[in-house]
């Protein structure tokens, strides 16, 4: 045999190798960025949860905090939803507060932008907004990471009866 077979042979092992282990660190790579990835999805899925539970505990209007009379509803409800200018999130009594809430929050791995919308929904079309006062209202929290494209969606419907 020629000199040259044992050299080609062995460089041809060594690519081989070489692409053997560029496939592997491209996998565990791939793998350790998932990890990260679901890690800030998680928190995202987790401070939205918590506001979610936050504003569900919460008393449905301020109208009925103000003692409107149960036969001038759902009429009787505020037509505009939010908190008042200035009001802080701890301050929130109502469930409507939450419209409009934008806020950016600070966990150990990163910074969360966090928004929120209450809107009145028909009660028998909960995805269809409505622009009068219904006994139904819809809060959406987003919350999307600053460092990540990883974020969450969270709806709640609060009905009043």
């Amino acid at each position: 045999m020629n000199d040259y077979t044992d050299l080609f042979y062995t460089l041809f092992a060594v690519v081989i190798f070489a692409v053997f282990l560029l496939v592997a660190n491209n996998v565990i790579v791939r793998n350790e960025v998932s990890k990260v990835d679901l890690e800030y999805e998680k928190t995202a899925i987790s401070m939205a949860q918590s506001i979610v539970e936050e504003a569900r505990k919460m008393t449905f209007d301020q109208a009925l905090l103000d003692g409107v009379d149960q036969d001038d509803l759902p009429a009787g409800f505020r037509e505009t939803l939010g908190a008042p200018a200035g009001m802080q999130r701890r301050d929130f009594t109502v469930f409507d507060h939450f419209h409009g809430y934008a806020d950016t929050l600070s966990t150990q791995i990163g910074d969360y932008a966090v928004e929120a919308e209450v809107v009145y929904v028909d009660g028998e079309h909960p995805h269809d907004e409505v622009s009068e006062p219904t006994y139904h209202k819809k809060l959406t929290v987003v919350v999307r990471s600053l460092e990540s494209r990883k974020g969450a969606t969270k709806t709640y419907i609060k009905s009043h009866f």
